[in-house]
């Protein structure tokens, strides 16, 4: 496992070694907005396989959470968002709202996906909003833990236990975690319902 320590959120050597991992299709934990997480390029089923087995996943239970970098990447995955969608963009992105968006039909058949459609999220971790922006690719993100049991988010213990198992570790040293997981909603009609509810407790658009 390649260990990369951040101190400097745009320390280009460090950033690009990341992007090569995930570009290589190998898994990479990283950090989030208050979370480490598993990751892997979206279009790389076998480490996203790894990851369902490490974590001891049920496998087609539902879709992958999926973070990007900017519009461009999200633009690739779904089809058009409606208004009030594009509002809680443009209020909670990059940050810890993740939302439900309708999936382009490419991406049916595709892990990331649940009932055609695509739980995806710019990520507001400046490391790796910037990794995914250089790699020009989006990954999957899912919490260091196995399947219901409450999530790791020590760097030494998830180094301790998962050190053979991925590719690379990004150490976040500049952020502070709050170890809680993003919010997940989706938007029904003009009502966004709140699926999870984790660093955001209640995401509101306020359109008149």
């Amino acid at each position: 496992m390649k260990k990369l320590v951040f101190t400097d959120p745009i320390d280009l050597s460090l950033v690009s070694q990341a992007a090569r991992i995930i570009k290589d299709n190998g898994i990479l934990i990283h950090p989030t907005e208050n979370l480490y997480g598993f990751g892997a390029n979206i279009y790389d089923k076998a480490s996203i396989q790894k990851i369902t087995t490490l974590k001891h996943r049920k496998k087609n239970t539902k879709g992958f959470v999926v973070l990007v970098s900017d519009y461009i990447q999200l633009d690739k995955l779904i089809t058009r968002a409606n208004r009030i969608e594009k509002y809680l963009m443009q209020k909670y992105w990059p940050g810890s709202l993740t939302l439900i968006l309708r999936a382009k039909k490419e991406y049916w058949k595709n892990p990331i996906c649940y009932r055609k459609k695509i739980a995806v999220r710019m990520v507001g971790n400046d490391i790796t909003r910037t990794i995914l922006k250089e790699a020009d690719l989006p990954i999957i993100s899912t919490s260091i833990n196995i399947s219901g049991e409450k999530s790791i988010n020590d760097p030494k213990l998830i180094e301790e236990k998962f050190r053979n198992d991925v590719a690379g570790m990004v150490i976040d040293k500049v952020n502070h975690f709050s170890d809680k997981p993003s919010t997940i909603a989706k938007v029904i009609g003009k009502k966004v319902i709140v699926l999870r509810r984790g660093a955001i407790y209640k995401p509101n658009p306020n359109l008149k």
